[in-house]
């Protein structure tokens, strides 16, 4: 698939935001001592504005942004629809919620927003994922890898920037033992999901072939002890380029990606890890951190768009998807 930066920069600042508003609503919920109000209403002020910049980012992808209301209208049938629902309601809950922190308001209003934050957050990040997973053309997204990624990643990203921001307002950072664990548990989700969708992994013993899109699985096998004859392509009806060569035909050179997968891992994973585990409350190295973190998952979600192939991908020349 052809990548996309306003796709790409929307599901890592979504994602990043979402993953912030989780996490910090969970932590006021179950450790109210961990983190002062002054650090819980600018983590949940800069978990909007992320989200907020990667839903602007995403309309600028519609051939007519105009018709962006359109995408409330399917909630039963498009998880599109669903996200774009789910997000409509995050703000005001979030901002409410928001509010009550920076008044240093407590009791059950609190907790209750909290949860509501931490909810309906987590629904517009798996719905996102969904997006993706549910598309059965796309191998390397139709797996369950893929909402686990993208949970595992925007919290990930978020906590990265809750620990940054606690570091740099209240000279502490709480959440290193929290952050470190989930980094390594999403590297290694990350790691997995790389491997399901290469040459050794099960997806590939499935991919899409052109002898299973028309039907001779095995190839045609002739009398007797005949090899079987492979499908190829005679005629891929045109002469030039068109739409679905444009955007679904995007080829990704093995060492690029190799390139990018180390950047992605070095970036996104080992040097914010670095941090965490070094245990070095100093909020300007938490900075870096975070960005260096996100930096990286810009990387890999353009991976994520770059290697996956979609099935029309026969009918244009590739023997197998």
């Amino acid at each position: 698939m052809k990548p996309a930066f306003s796709i790409v920069f929307f599901t890592v600042s979504s994602g990043a935001g979402l993953g912030l508003l989780a996490l910090l609503a969970l932590a006021d919920l179950f450790a109210p001592d961990a983190l002062a109000d002054r650090v819980v209403w600018r983590a949940a002020l800069l978990g909007l504005l992320l989200v907020a910049a990667g839903l602007a980012s995403s309309v600028l992808h519609l051939a007519n942004p105009r018709n962006a209301w359109r995408a409330f209208a399917r909630f039963r049938s498009s998880w599109l629809s669903r996200e774009a629902v789910f997000a409509a309601a995050l703000f005001p809950i979030a901002a409410i919620y928001a509010a009550l922190a920076a008044g240093a308001a407590g009791g059950v209003w609190r907790d209750f927003f909290a949860l509501a934050t931490c909810l309906v957050a987590w629904a517009v990040l798996f719905s996102t994922s969904m997006i993706y997973a549910s598309l059965k053309p796309i191998r390397q997204w139709r797996t369950t890898w893929t909402p686990l990624n993208y949970l595992l990643l925007g919290h990930w990203s978020g906590v990265l920037l809750l620990a940054a921001m606690a570091a740099a307002y209240a000279g502490s950072a709480p959440f290193f033992l929290l952050g470190a664990l989930l980094g390594l548990v999403a590297l290694g989700v990350k790691l997995a999901y790389w491997y399901s969708i290469g040459e050794r992994g099960a997806g590939a013993k499935r991919a899409p072939t052109l002898e299973r899109a028309i039907g001779v699985d095995a190839g045609v096998h002739g009398p007797g002890t005949m090899t079987a004859a492979r499908a190829r392509l005679l005629d891929v009806g045109h002469s030039h380029g068109t739409f679905l060569t444009d955007e679904f035909g995007f080829v990704l050179a093995r060492r690029h990606a190799k390139v990018l997968r180390g950047a992605a891992i070095v970036l996104g994973f080992l040097l914010p890890l670095a941090w965490l585990l070094a245990g070095a409350a100093h909020w300007q190295l938490g900075v870096a951190a975070a960005c260096c973190g996100i930096m990286g998952l810009l990387a890999e979600r353009w991976l994520f768009f770059a290697e996956a192939r979609h099935t029309v991908r026969l009918y244009h020349g590739d023997p197998r998807t």
